[in-house]
Order: C-alpha cells, then structure tokens, then sequence
C-alpha cells in the first residue's frame, strides 16, 4: 500500500469517529435509526483503528504483554457493548433479553461467516497459485482442504475448555459470578500460554504496515493517539448505540434482541473480517485461522465471564445473570456452532464442503428464525460435529495434550 493510500484510510476512519462523538457529547438529538448509523459508523471506525494499532504495536511491545493486549483489543467494541448491556439489566430487567445477545450474534458471525470466508478464500488462493505453478488441482473446489498448523490445537484447546464450561450456562439458564470467575482464570492462563511462544518480527501488511516503517517516536505516537481516540468513541459511543437499537426496534416492532444480535457485531466485527480476508488473500489464510480462533476465545471465556460481574455492579439481585428461554436456545445454537468449528479443525485440514456447510447453516437462521428451528440446526450441528469428530478420532488426543507441549511454528500456506 502506498502512504498516500496509507494516510487517506487513516483520515477516514478519524472522520468517520468524530459525527458518533460529537453527538454523543453535544446537545444534539437525534432519531434513534439515525444514531445506528452514526454511532454504529463510530465504532466501526474505532475497530479498524484499533486494529491498525494493536497490529502495529507488535513492533515495539513483545512477549506476553503484547499477547494480552491484542487479546482484549480484539473484543474491545463487543465487550463494551454486552457490559453495558449486563450493567442496565442490573437495574431494570427489560435489558436482561439483551444481555448475552451481542456476544451470541458476534461468534456465529465469527464462526458461521468469518470463518467460512477465510477457508473459502484461503482454498482458491492456493488453487490459484498451484495453477500458476504448473501443478495439477482437484476438478472440483469442493473437495479441496485448507492446511493449518500443529501450533493452532493450543489455541483450540482453550476454545474447548472456554465452550464446555460456558455449555453450563444454557444448561442452568443463568451466568453465575462463580462460573464467570473460572472463565476469567481460563482467559488469563490463556494469555499467559499465548505469550510463552517465541518472539517473531511481525508480518504487518497495508495501514500497519506504514505506521511500522515510521521512525519509533511517531510511530509511537500514532498508536497512542489511535488507542485514545478508539477508547474515547467506544466509551462514548456504546450506550447511545445500544439505545439507539433498542429505540428502533421498539418504534418499528422489531425484536430489539435481534438488532443487538446482529447489528452491533457487524460494526465491530467488521474491521477483523476485512484483516482475515485480507490475509487470506494473500496466501496466509492459516493466520487468519488463527486471529479467529484467539477471537472465539476471547468471546467464550473473557466475554461471558464479564457479564455476571456487570450485572451484580449494576446492582443486579443475586449472584447470577438469569436468561430468558430465547437467549437459552440462542447459547446451546453458539455452542453447536462452537462444536462444528472445533471438529472441522481437528485433522488440521479444513475442508472446503465443511466451510459450505458452516456457511449454509448460518444462513438458515435468518431463514428459520423460529424457535424449533433454532433447536434442530443445534441438532444438526451437533450430529455433524459427533461425525466430523468420530472421522478425526486419531487427532484428538495430540489437541488434548497441546497446553502441555511446545508446538513448532510453521507455515501451512
């Protein structure tokens, strides 16, 4: 990317934060569908500096320290989102519908979207480049795989672990502090673990990589500046969105959980899908695997063991998040989707008919938006992930020992 390409994304995204921020500060009002686009606009503009920052940040920050905070960076906009949500239903139980919805709707869309994209992606990438070589392809994509590393199973054990103590949550209907505290520990040893492997120098591409090549005191100086300014639009920003959501659905009788669910993560979420494609695209797709991967995570341990500690400092009764029948069925969906996502990965080699498959599933649920359909794509999902599971049997015990041994890296692309 040239710096003139370099500095006019740079500009727009600083553009795009500046309408959420000044009406969220001044006095001006605003019709709630509106303040979707504006504040939404915001935060999608702070995700994508955020994500400039933190990639470019790898730079000057090393080892675990640099971990943790690409980490949390990654869930910054959501968590502000779903916090805020879970502090409101403290006070008033109208909110509590809406609590878990945003994290819910943001891992499908990781899971059932993003995720897809990137093998689909990654799969005709090598297929264009093996033709260029001169090597003979499949016929057919279909049944093409997408190779990835022996280093991902440490990051998909802490998936499985997040998702099975989560699972607890449909199961009882409620987020308990207890539960949410042993989600936190497993985020924090999963930071820990992240920042034990070896210290490479970072692979920046586009925005990232201008701001890297700068001189170290403005590149320092940038990636301050665009964390400060990134907070300061999601701390300002967040409530009069969700407000802004939940105004809209009631004025045009629209289910206020199914804007949360799926609105508020496309603005947040936005920014790391354009990364991962990118990636993809340029023939690093295992990489892309692995930023969503480290997102899944941070969505099932840090994200939801969040939620019971901003209900009870919103001055919500008892020590748990309780959840309604919808969000019950929405957590057991996210679960079955969580499950497939961990089969297809076993064998290291993600085919492309099981990205088909994730990807028409997750269309059905705007199809089938019904309760008994929720139900039997959970079914489905969880049949397909006992089968994939079953076909992989051999691979899972070297993902059950991971945690415990030191993976090589190595490229799969």
């Amino acid at each position: 990317m040239s710096p003139r390409a370099a500095v006019t994304r740079i500009a727009l995204a600083l553009a795009g934060v500046v309408p959420g921020i000044l009406v969220a500060l001044g006095p001006w009002e605003v019709p709630p569908y509106v303040g979707i686009g504006v504040f939404g606009l915001a935060i999608w503009c702070a995700a994508t500096l955020l994500g400039w920052a933190a990639e470019t940040s790898e730079k000057d920050i090393t080892g675990s320290l640099a971990m943790a905070l690409l980490a949390i960076v990654a869930i910054l906009p959501e968590y502000a989102v779903d916090v805020l949500l879970a502090y409101k239903a403290g006070s008033n139980p109208a909110y509590e519908p809406l609590a878990s919805a945003n994290m819910n709707g943001a891992t499908r869309l990781l899971i059932g979207l993003a995720l897809p994209l990137v093998v689909l992606v990654g799969v005709a990438t090598r297929r264009r480049r093996a033709k260029r070589a001169g090597e003979e392809v499949r016929r057919f994509a279909l049944f093409d795989v997408l190779p990835i590393t022996p280093a991902h199973r440490g990051t998909m054990w802490f998936l499985l672990v997040g998702a099975l103590i989560a699972l607890t949550v449909p199961l009882t209907g409620q987020i308990h502090v207890g539960l949410g505290g042993v989600l936190l520990i497993v985020f924090a040893v999963f930071l820990w673990h992240t920042g034990r492997g070896e210290v490479e120098e970072p692979d920046l591409v586009g925005v990232s990589a201008y701001l890297g090549a700068m001189r170290r005191g403005p590149r320092l100086f940038w990636v301050v500046a665009m964390f400060l300014i990134a907070a300061g639009t999601i701390a300002t920003g967040a409530d009069p969105f969700v407000e802004s959501l939940v105004e809209t659905g009631t004025r045009l009788h629209i289910n206020e959980a199914l804007l949360i669910q799926w609105l508020a993560p496309l603005a947040s979420e936005a920014p790391e899908f354009i990364i991962a494609l990118t990636l993809a695209g340029r023939g690093k797709a295992a990489a892309a695997v692995l930023m969503l991967l480290t997102s899944m995570v941070n969505q099932w341990t840090c994200l939801v063991g969040s939620l019971p500690f901003a209900f009870k400092l919103g001055h919500g009764a008892g020590l748990a998040l309780p959840l309604d029948g919808r969000q019950v069925e929405e957590f057991f969906l996210t679960a079955s989707v969580t499950a497939v996502a961990l089969a297809l990965l076993l064998r290291l080699r993600i085919p492309a008919l099981g990205a088909w498959f994730m990807l028409a599933v997750f269309v059905a649920e705007f199809a089938l938006p019904t309760e008994h359909a929720r139900l039997i794509l959970a079914l489905v999902n969880a049949a397909a992930a006992a089968g994939l599971t079953l076909f992989g049997i051999r691979h899972l015990w070297p993902l059950l020992k991971a945690p415990f041994v030191q993976a090589k890296p190595a490229e799969a692309d």
